[in-house]
């Protein structure tokens, strides 16, 4: 299998599985390779056993039935043993959203479940449970001329809280799509089962670290509505959208990821998002963005 290098995350990826949805390496051919990703087989696991497991030096396994299996040792390498036979490549799926996640946790980042995008040249993250509207207001944005940085996993750097770009590409279900009058044309499922669909960039990805500025948590209501939250009373909710929270929990970093929350919530604005599900009030809740990110 011929290798490629990638851009994720500011990491140098080197794998032997095409990844067309991350961006190529560009930078230095001197930098040393920080993640590889192997293709290979895995022993079999009884059907009985969990969906994932840590071992004893912290390598974690994760299984997706009758699809993949993913073997993430130590940040810096992960196996996939791919079993399934889907038309669409599901297993890229599971590889850059679970996989990436622990491996997030290995590497030390704060990985959150949510969506990030550059407003005006400053960095926001969505912030938001399965279904709250984070790829569609995202979708929303974009029209209006935004840039993607992340959708639904954010990896930031705790250190400094700033935002490292993962893949320019969001996953959008058709109602949306519908909804919001996308030509679908060309446009590839993101499983069989699914009607979700894989929504290539609109512009050039810059991988660039940014600082971020604003956390918006999400949340449906009758109307679009932001309201500030104080920040003692942000850090459990950041901490609530920790992505893969189980697997920090295995490997210990409870004290990491709750200073590094914190941090965040103790220097960065944070508010809640009321959106409707109306999507003719998805202009107001996109301008309701832009005015949290005006004022600073």
């Amino acid at each position: 299998m011929t290798e490629r290098d990638y851009a994720l995350c500011g990491w140098r990826v080197r794998s032997v599985l095409p990844l067309p949805e991350l961006a190529l390496w560009t930078g230095p051919d001197e930098a040393a390779v920080d993640v590889w990703i192997n293709a290979g087989a895995l022993p079999a696991v009884p059907a009985s056993a969990p969906w994932l497991a840590v071992d004893s030096q912290g390598s974690v396994r994760l299984r997706v039935p009758d699809l993949a299996q993913f073997l993430i040792e130590g940040g810096r390498r992960i196996t996939v043993d791919i079993l399934g036979q889907e038309t669409a490549p599901a297993w890229r799926l599971f590889l850059l959203g679970m996989a990436i996640g622990v491996l997030c946790h290995q590497r030390a980042t704060f990985p959150l479940h949510a969506a990030s995008l550059s407003i005006g040249g400053r960095t926001v993250a969505l912030l938001g449970a399965s279904g709250a509207g984070k790829s569609t207001l995202a979708l929303a944005l974009l029209r209006r001329g935004h840039h993607l940085l992340s959708d639904d996993l954010t990896v930031l750097d705790p250190a400094n809280r700033t935002v490292l770009p993962s893949f320019c590409r969001l996953k959008v279900w058709r109602d949306t799509l519908e909804a919001m009058g996308e030509d679908m044309t060309g446009l590839q499922r993101v499983r069989d089962a699914l009607e979700k669909y894989d929504l290539p960039p609109r512009q050039d990805f810059d991988t660039s670290p940014r600082r971020l500025e604003g956390v918006l948590l999400l949340a449906r209501g009758k109307a679009p509505e932001r309201i500030a939250v104080p920040a003692t009373a942000a850090v459990p909710l950041i901490l609530s959208h920790v992505s893969r929270p189980s697997v920090g929990r295995m490997l210990g970093r409870q004290a990491d990821l709750f200073r590094a929350a914190g941090g965040l919530a103790g220097t960065v604005p944070v508010a809640r998002l009321i959106r409707s599900l109306d999507y003719a009030d998805l202009g107001e809740t996109v301008r309701l963005v832009e005015d949290f990110m005006d004022r600073g």
